[in-house]
């Protein structure tokens, strides 16, 4: 057995040996024999070199050409890409503080801002009271008093297809500068200051000049900045102010716009009583906590 399996191992030695002699270069399975060319299994690929990298242009940023001849800039530049148009959802939205008068034990509110959709309102001493974010344009309304269709006596009304009236208001684009002009204003500040900054607000870049010359402009005193306004609008919408549906339960609230969350309200002073409170997200949940301490 030993000699037979000798034998054989020689026998393969000469087979491996066999050929252009012990000189050859080694068996490779990328490598046709010889040729030196590739087309086995294997394909090793020279290295290619890496692409160079280009900067890009900026959209913002006008394009120029340059000459293939004489490698100048063409004065022309290439027009910017045109900006996409503004969708419907991101048009500014006034809000606007809508007050029946007329009684009654539940009063809602719907109109052509959203698609006549009843809006609950909320109950301030005698009136209801509800604030709606309405668009630039012209909306009709209509109060839904204890089940009934009614409208507010001495407003702008209008006729619709079903031949009743409806309450109509017309929200123009000025109507949303005073609002900006009212949150701006700082009601402390009572000097006329604050009117001269508006009006250079207004004029633009009227006053700087076109040219350089060798006049010195007026030395005008630094007028004081209009500070932010005393409250956001949007947090004059406290929860805990507006009354619990009948059918809910007294402990359970309306959820909280995000912007009431994380803030402090205080309750005026009654009866030597301090209330604060104040609502958290906790997940899918929202928690209002209120605080009473006595003052003497």
């Amino acid at each position: 057995m030993g000699n037979h399996q000798s034998g054989e191992q020689h026998r393969r030695g000469e087979q491996r040996g066999s050929g252009k002699g012990s000189d050859a270069p080694p068996y490779s399975p990328g490598v046709r024999a010889g040729t030196g060319e590739g087309g086995g299994a294997f394909t090793f690929d020279k290295l290619r070199p890496h692409p160079k990298l280009h900067g890009q242009q900026s959209e913002d940023e006008p394009v120029t050409l340059r000459s293939a001849k004489g490698g100048k800039e063409n004065e022309d530049p290439i027009p910017q890409r045109p900006q996409p148009m503004v969708i419907q959802g991101n048009r500014k939205m006034l809000p606007f503080v809508i007050k029946w008068s007329g009684g009654g034990g539940n009063v809602a509110i719907a109109g052509t801002f959203n698609q006549w959709q009843t809006i609950p309102m909320v109950k301030s001493e005698k009136d209801f009271v509800a604030i709606v974010d309405l668009p630039e344009g012209v909306h009709e309304y209509k109060f839904l008093v204890d089940g009934e269709w009614k409208v507010v006596q001495g407003e702008a009304e209008v006729s619709n297809a079903m031949g009743t009236k409806n309450n109509v208001i017309s929200i123009t684009d000025t109507d949303f500068e005073e609002f900006e002009n009212a949150l701006l204003r700082d009601p402390n500040d009572k000097s006329e200051e604050g009117d001269k900054a508006k009006e250079k607000k207004d004029k633009g870049d009227d006053d700087f000049q076109d040219e350089y010359s060798q006049d010195i402009p007026e030395y005008q005193q630094s007028e004081k900045m209009r500070g932010p306004p005393v409250l956001p609008p949007h947090l004059l919408q406290v929860i805990l102010n507006k009354d619990t549906p009948i059918s809910c339960e007294p402990t359970l609230l309306p959820e909280p716009n995000h912007v009431m969350l994380n803030h402090m309200y205080a309750l005026s002073i009654r009866d030597g009583m301090m209330v604060l409170s104040t609502s958290h997200r906790y997940r899918k949940k929202c928690v209002t906590t209120l605080i009473y301490r006595p003052i003497e």
